[in-house]
């Protein structure tokens, strides 16, 4: 099986390896913004196994780049999507150019893992067209690491360097000069929300809410996600 040619790790999602949850919840952050994909040029970078970028595609993309730092993950996908209007690569983030801007771009569960966050945002900004769209979503800090106050507190999972509220992401994708404002911020995996983490370790054991609620992306009006998606706009 093609599965096996990579190692799972935890540290990315892999169609048929990874857990029901971790599906559920990033099939949906493609599937939501393939809602906006038809007749556009898109980057999805830190593309993981593929999956996403031809999710986009079959939307109606006319063309995918699909960027990721790690060779083997880029191989795999390569192997597993041999659509010739998808060019899966190896890049950094941080580093990635391209001669034409793109009129979306899609980056999920990434910025967290990245200790040069800003050279990351920078590159989206630098990298979509005005007028055009970029997707990114984080794991919500309030919900992932209850006991953790600021952006410099280290997070639950091993393979963070930093988790964000979504005010702090707002915060720096405006500063960049995104436009946040004009989409309302969606939300995944909704649940009560206590400033106490024993409390908050309580209700997870009782209620497990990762498990049992909804993976649909949705706007926020009430309680906290435990993902956050923003949709944020290059002006022009």
């Amino acid at each position: 099986m093609q599965s096996e040619t990579i190692r799972h790790t935890g540290e990315n999602f892999i169609p048929g390896i990874s857990e029901k949850r971790l599906h559920e919840d990033h099939v949906e952050r493609y599937r939501f913004a393939s809602r906006f994909a038809n007749g556009k040029r898109i980057l999805d970078i830190a593309c993981g196994p593929g999956y996403g970028s031809q999710l986009l595609l079959d939307a109606g993309a006319t063309e995918v780049h699909a960027v990721d730092i790690s060779a083997k993950m880029v191989e795999y996908a390569r192997k597993t999507y041999p659509e010739p209007r998808i060019r899966f690569q190896v890049g950094d983030i941080r580093f990635y150019r391209s001669e034409r801007p793109y009129d979306l771009i899609t980056c999920f569960e990434t910025i967290e893992h990245l200790p040069q966050y800003r050279e990351a945002i920078d590159t989206l900004y630098e990298a979509l067209k005005p007028g055009g769209r970029l997707y990114i979503s984080s794991p919500n800090r309030l919900i992932t690491t209850p006991d953790a106050r600021a952006l410099t507190d280290k997070p639950k999972n091993p393979f963070h360097t930093q988790e964000f509220t979504i005010g702090e992401l707002q915060g720096l994708l405006a500063e960049k000069g995104f436009d946040v404002q004009a989409e309302p911020i969606h939300g995944q995996r909704f649940q009560r929300y206590f400033r106490n983490p024993w409390l908050h370790k309580l209700h997870r054991m009782i209620f497990r809410p990762a498990e049992k609620s909804d993976p649909t992306l949705r706007p926020i009006v009430g309680g906290e996600p435990r993902y956050f998606l923003i949709i944020a706009f290059k002006p022009g």
